[in-house]
């Protein structure tokens, strides 16, 4: 009350301030950085190494072994699972929430630094990636030529350096093109008649382009640094270099080899729209808002694209554009929930002044929630902001209840400032309570750990601060607007005599039901347990999915196909996306043995994302001869979480395993709804090992060692320096002529110098062996793991899930083998749990508000009653809503924690005022009746406010739906319950019905 006698007593100091926060809040809006989630650190660290020409076995054997001793016993890892694939050992560590990953990092280094000198010799240093969610591009530009130009040097040369002067910009990755390089096609004839070799005409090359200091001189009163040099620059240069021969004679290059400027072979393969082009991929800093970067990106291209028409640069994904569209429709819906809180306080009190005094509170306490926004450091997001929108409605509710007890101040009183200072003490007490209840409620969210910490953090502080600031508006810039703007409430109003019947007929009812409370007891737990029976087939999945309108199409091949074999083979895929007239450009690139196609959806298109993939998933069903995957991305977290079907099999034998697999893919094959399987070891590399025999090597003078140097060379070119010409350097590569040695039987015909100066084919000391292996081993914990994926049609993504449950617990497996819960199943149960304990926090905390506020736990749990009760509406809604149970929809569980009790406080404590003069009875009725008009006017502000995100209106609508879908279907039963259902349990807790004196 001290708040409201000062704003009555000082108002221009009270509307300097309010001027203030305007001016604060307005430039705190321009300091946002703004983004489409809010920033999440994953405590992951990956350990990268390197082991050329291993394969799986070999690696997880020499390599991936080692490197997991080395992690799995340092403080703070939870888990570490391990991929060893062909050359590569890739080992990831998950850490405990809240660790400093700094720390685990240098920890880690340590350990692995320890380590090294157990590793092959041959192998590479391991090194440290920490995960990033900012891994994904932010913008990707496509680089094409339409005139006379080397595209990938410029690429190189102009624009990426360009991009990574930016301050927001993290790296550059480029894909596609060819590279120049300087090509040395060796005449074996010539060189065994001069009797060399490959190495010995590199090291000639090598030892004529040096440049090696030698010391200095004197030059009259200065000393001189003298070098010693000899450079070679162009192809005529190389031509001359001379070579001693066997015999002691001297040749040029130009004698035993051709000297051209070629092409590398392309290792990858890429194309926007059909056109061959470079794509590069811009990645931000996590430092560093996306929208700010992008438009930084964007610009730079436009300019570079002004300096050189030869290049077409388009931009093909901008990350900012989907954020953008994102908080423009939420900062619409935001501006309709204002209006709409408006529009309601119009009706009932039919004074557009009154309306304005709300309206203009309202925006006041964003501009200071803002304010503290922008203080901790908060980004504008889908969270974020959608939490504004969804505190809108629960901001007016404290000035709603303030003005509607002036209003009814003043009708005893003839003084605006009397009714001003009355009005809004008879309520403190109330709205003080029912704040603080809110803000306790979201105090465990705040402080919560774990993947749904880091998401809805920002969403517990933002309520908070709005909530604080709406009540210290409600007791200063309400009464201090009635006093001076005089609004005058009318009474003959249609909505005053609809709750004139309403408030006789509730008369009627609840007078009936007081009478058998035990009945309506009985009946509200009956509901109760039915929306029980709802939840428990509603569907359930970690986040919501944001429709980015981007499709993936990824086809992986056999280990080993070549790229103009995938290409051939994807022809038809490409064929159709792009007649597809819901697809507005497309990329291809192909890498590996995987060719992805990455589609995005026109903006208009009538289709979801998801139902075009089902559609595709169709065409694509008898394509064969590769495994294809269909996934919606984006840049965001959801679009990652994101996934079809997954079952994890565990055990230490990978022969059963294998069995197990193929008894698992051919379950999924028969459910409805699955279109394609694919599994780690349905597809095995075929490779060729060259064994050499030690002892034959070692008769001839060779080591094995030197044989498998002298194989790699002939197989894949030998670099023997670097020329630099016009300031661009170009590799130098000795080479056989192409298709000298592309079958195995070629191969064996290697010939191999020998110290014996005798050349030897390597059939003579070599056989060959093929061997069929899994592409890749995982590992978790130490333990063997295979993943059998399926892909499903968009209406059975769930039905199929929970028929691959079914079929699994139906299964046999063989000894040995278990089924073990994959990735997203395990954060499902560790964040669900999060957020379940979270909510009983904030209802004990609750309960402790309650009771101190009346004194009594006996009020506090009969208030309490309608927060299990509120349920009913949640999960009904939910499931005729054809919504998912998901941290979102949980979230709004915990928000309804706090809301549904403000109207039951309220309620107890107007009841208690009245028992003071009547019956419990009549204080019952009485109390349900004056408290009528501000429940249904603060619920119908809170509900409309939130219909557009339950309606999941707007981009990315569909990640706060679940959220908006619970409260609102919460608040609906609620307010019936609160009118109806607390006067039962009040009456009940009080059996005697006499006068308290």
């Amino acid at each position: 009350m001290n708040l409201t006698k000062l704003a009555l007593k000082r108002p221009v100091s009270a509307v300097l301030i309010i001027l203030a926060l305007v001016v604060f809040g307005i430039s705190s809006i321009f300091s946002f950085k703004l983004e489409l989630q809010p920033e999440m650190e994953m405590p992951m660290l990956l350990v990268v190494t390197v082991y050329p020409g291993a394969d799986p076995q070999s690696v997880e054997e020499l390599v991936t072994k080692e490197i997991e001793g080395a992690g799995a016993i340092l403080s703070g890892v939870d888990s570490y699972t391990s991929q060893s694939s062909e050359n590569s050992s890739v080992v990831m560590f998950s850490y405990d929430y809240g660790v400093n990953i700094d720390d685990c990092y240098m920890d880690l280094r340590t350990a692995l630094d320890a380590t090294t000198a157990l590793l092959p010799e041959d192998c590479k240093d391991p090194y440290i990636m920490e995960l990033n969610m900012n891994a994904t591009d932010t913008v990707t530009i496509s680089a094409t030529a339409v005139g006379d130009v080397d595209l990938l040097s410029y690429v190189e040369d102009s624009v990426e350096p360009e991009l990574k002067t930016l301050l927001g910009v993290a790296d550059v990755k480029i894909s596609g093109g060819s590279e120049d390089y300087i090509k040395i096609t060796l005449n074996e004839e010539s060189m065994n008649q001069y009797g060399l070799t490959m190495e010995n005409i590199a090291q000639y090359i090598s030892a004529i382009d040096f440049d090696i200091p030698a010391g200095s001189v004197q030059q009259g009163s200065q000393d001189m640094n003298v070098s010693s040099s000899a450079k070679t620059k162009t192809v005529s240069q190389l031509q001359k270099i001379p070579i001693a021969t066997a015999t002691g004679n001297v040749v040029t290059l130009a004698d035993v080899a051709q000297i051209t400027q070629a092409s590398k072979p392309a290792d990858s393969i890429s194309r926007y729209d059909g056109d061959e082009n470079v794509t590069i991929g811009v990645q931000k800093k996590q430092s560093q808002g996306t929208v700010n970067v992008a438009r930084d990106v964007v610009k730079t291209i436009e300019q570079l694209q002004k300096q050189n028409e030869a290049v077409d640069l388009e931009i093909v994904y901008n990350a900012s554009e989907m954020i953008i569209d994102s908080l423009t429709s939420v900062g619409q819906t935001l501006l309709l929930g204002i209006l709409l809180s408006m529009l309601v306080l119009f009706i009932f009190f039919g004074d557009l002044r009154a309306s304005f005094i709300v309206g203009s509170a309202m925006p006041i306490s964003l501009f200071v929630t803002l304010i503290l926004m922008n203080a901790m450091g908060f980004s504008l997001n889908l969270v974020t902001t959608g939490s504004l929108v969804i505190a809108i409605g629960m901001m007016v509710d404290n000035s709603i209840v303030v003005l509607e007890s002036c209003f009814r101040i003043k009708d005893e009183v003839s003084d605006y400032k009397e009714a001003a200072l009355r009005g809004t003490r008879v309520v403190t007490g109330a709205i003080v309570a029912s704040t603080i209840t809110t803000v306790v409620v979201y105090f465990p969210l705040s402080v919560m750990k774990g993947l749904s910490g880091q998401i809805f953090k920002q969403l517990g502080f933002t309520i908070m601060f709005a909530m604080l600031a709406s009540l210290v508006s409600a007791l200063t810039l309400i009464p201090l607007f009635f006093m001076k703007f005089h609004p005058r409430e009318k009474k003959e109003l249609w909505v005053n005599r609809l709750l004139e019947r309403l408030s006789q007929g509730y008369e009627k009812v609840l007078k009936k039901i007081l009478y058998r409370k035990k009945t309506a007891l009985v009946v509200s737990v009956l509901l109760l347990l039915l929306s029980g029976l709802m939840v428990a087939k509603t569907n359930m999945e970690l986040m919501p999915t944001i429709d980015e309108g981007t499709v993936a199409v990824a086809a992986t091949f056999r280990s080993g196909t070549k790229l103009d074999v995938i290409d051939q083979a994807i022809a038809p895929i490409e064929e159709m996306i792009s007649q597809d007239t819901n697809v507005s450009s497309y990329n291809v690139a192909i890498s590996g043995d995987t060719a992805t196609i990455t589609a995005y959806l026109n903006k208009k298109n009538p289709l979801s994302t998801d139902e075009v993939i089902a559609l595709w998933n169709q065409n694509l069903s008898g394509f064969t001869g590769m495994d294809i995957a269909l996934t919606s991305v984006g840049n965001n977290m959801t679009s990652m979480l994101a996934g079809g079907i997954e079952v994890d099999l565990s055990g230490q034998d990978m022969q059963q395993l294998k069995i197990a697999s193929a008894q698992v893919e051919e379950m999924l094959r028969t459910i409805p709804g699955v279109t394609r399987t694919a599994s780690d070891v349905s597809v095995a590399s075929t490779k060729a090992e060259v064994i050499i025999d030690p002892l034959k090597a070692m008769s001839v003078g060779l080591t094995p060692v030197q044989v498998a140097m002298n194989l790699g060379n002939v197989l894949s070119g030998l670099k023997a320096t670097v020329i630099k010409d016009a300031g661009k350097e170009y590799n130098v590569m000795l080479e056989y002529p192409k298709g000298r040695y592309d079958t195995i039987n070629s191969l064996l015909n290697i010939s191999l110098a020998t110290p014996y100066k005798t050349m030897i084919p390597l059939r003579d000391i070599a056989t060959i062996s093929y061997t069929d292996a899994p592409e890749v081993l995982s590992k978790v914990d130490g333990i063997y793991q295979v993943a059998i994926k399926a892909s499903t049609t968009s209406s059975a993504k769930f039905s199929a899930s929970k028929a691959v449950n079914a079929g699994m617990d139906a299964m046999k497996l063989p000894d040995g083998v278990t089924r073990s819960q994959n990735m997203m199943e395990e954060m499902i149960t560790e964040e669900f749990t999060a957020i379940l304990k979270a909510i009983l926090v904030a209802v004990f905390l609750v309960f402790l508000v309650m009771a101190m506020q009346f004194e009594s736990p006996k009020f506090s749990g009969m208030v309490m009653m309608s927060i299990p009760f509120s349920m009913i509406g949640s999960f009904a809604l939910l499931y005729f809503a054809g919504a998912t149970l998901s941290m979102v929809s949980l979230m709004g569980v915990l928000m309804l924690v706090g809301i549904v009790v403000n109207n039951g406080i309220l309620y107890v404590d107007t009841v208690n005022q009245l028992r003071e003069e009547m019956f419990i009875e009549e204080a019952l009725i009485r109390s349900g009746q004056i408290r009528m008009r501000p429940i249904l006017m603060t619920t119908l502000t809170t509900i409309l406010s939130m219909i557009p995100l339950g309606l999941g209106i707007g981009e990315g609508g569909a990640l706060m739906q679940g959220m908006a879908l619970v409260i609102i279907g919460g608040l609906i039963t609620s307010t019936i319950l609160i009118l109806i259902l607390i006067p039962s349990f009040y009456l009940l807790l009080y059996q005697n019905s006499k006068k308290i004196s």
